[in-house]
């Protein structure tokens, strides 16, 4: 992140900016953005406790491998977030396409796939008063600073199938994205000043690599290991380059139980090193379990929680965030096609912040 971004957003909250529309995380703002969260709505709905095993998600490549015909998925989520700083409360809303995936196999043991998903999410419309001494007079004024972006993370990956109780898959990341960022000031006084207004577009660039492997030691029992390590985020501010942020390194596991016929139970930890990208990063530490009900054609049920922190807290101190969910999904089309449909509750909560968000996601599969 530049210099210059981290002064604005900074001064920006000292001032006591009001929240406007089309917003991200609040948490997220004088930082990169928002992580996101590659989960197709049948994962999310589990509290993301199924997200390694789904290979429409994108935390595990080796689920992959589990794609018997050309499949494609797409997500689309609106959530409406309550904000209270200090006492004062405001209500935000916004939408966003943050997952999309594409796999097919190759061959009788090798499956391609991969597509796109949110990696930070950074888009924020913030308003400020103050005054400032012009001409011997005290001019008041308004600033409206608002950034538009974040980062994208366009994946491809393969996974094969080395036995009947073993797989594994890996994939290489490209992130790509930009921030346009506006700050325009408007005196009170129009006839004697005008606005004034500045427009930077800082472009991010960076890779990454994951791996991950897959056991079934005895029917029923599915444990599955990944890891992730992402590079440098590069960024340039109207083409000259400003500088880059160290991404994290991600481990985690995951257990899926078989109950029995049409009753599925998992869990995941995860952690990601994102203290190394700079001051007032920590490391993260997430957790989630969940259940899914129902099988073949048929309804399903699934529920799920989830907590765990947020890599970035000014206050000297990581948020913490907990959520819970729930989601229904539904084949069509003799089972060519897939309609999920889930819920979320999510709290964040630190740094005199408190965050609470409702989100209703919705996502479509189909197969060849």
């Amino acid at each position: 992140m530049t210099a210059r971004r981290v002064l604005l957003v900074a001064a920006v909250l000292v001032s006591g900016a009001r929240a406007l529309r089309a917003q991200d995380s609040q948490y997220g703002i004088p930082a990169l953005g928002t992580p996101g969260r590659p989960e197709s709505v049948r994962a999310r709905s589990t509290g993301g406790a199924f997200a390694a095993f789904d290979a429409m998600s994108a935390v595990s490549d080796v689920a992959l491998a589990d794609v018997k015909h050309l499949t494609a998925m797409a997500v689309g989520w609106s959530a409406i977030r309550s904000v209270d700083v200090e006492g004062k409360s405001s209500t935000l809303k916004n939408s966003r396409f943050p997952l999309f995936t594409l796999a097919g196999p190759l061959g009788p043991r090798i499956v391609l796939g991969g597509g796109f998903s949110s990696y930070l999410e950074h888009s924020y419309d913030l308003l400020t008063r103050d005054s400032t001494l012009l001409r011997g007079a005290n001019v008041p004024y308004t600033d409206e600073n608002t950034g538009d972006g974040g980062v994208t993370d366009v994946r491809v990956g393969l996974a094969t199938r080395m036995g009947p109780r073993l797989a594994i898959g890996l994939a290489v990341h490209a992130l790509v994205g930009s921030d346009r960022i506006t700050a325009i000031r408007l005196f009170d006084s129009l006839s004697a000043y005008a606005p004034v207004r500045d427009t930077q577009t800082v472009r991010y660039k960076g890779w990454g690599v994951s791996g991950s492997i897959r056991l079934e030691p005895f029917y029923g029992v599915t444990i599955v290991g990944f890891a992730r390590s992402d590079g440098k985020l590069d960024a340039d501010l109207n083409g000259t380059p400003v500088g880059s942020t160290k991404l994290p390194v991600t481990a985690g596991a995951a257990v899926q139980l078989i109950l029995k016929p049409g009753l599925r139970a998992a869990a995941s930890a995860s952690w990601s090193s994102w203290s190394q990208a700079g001051p007032d990063y920590y490391d993260t530490i997430h957790w989630a379990v969940g259940t899914e009900i129902g099988s073949g054609g048929g309804l399903r049920l699934r529920l799920g929680a989830r907590g765990g922190t947020f890599p970035y807290g000014p206050a000297g101190s990581a948020p913490t965030e907990w959520a819970a969910s729930a989601g229904i999904g539904r084949e069509f089309a003799a089972g060519h096609g897939v309609l999920d449909v889930g819920a979320e509750r999510l709290v964040r909560t630190g740094g005199g912040l408190d965050e609470g968000v409702w989100t209703l996601m919705t996502g479509l599969t189909v197969r060849q």
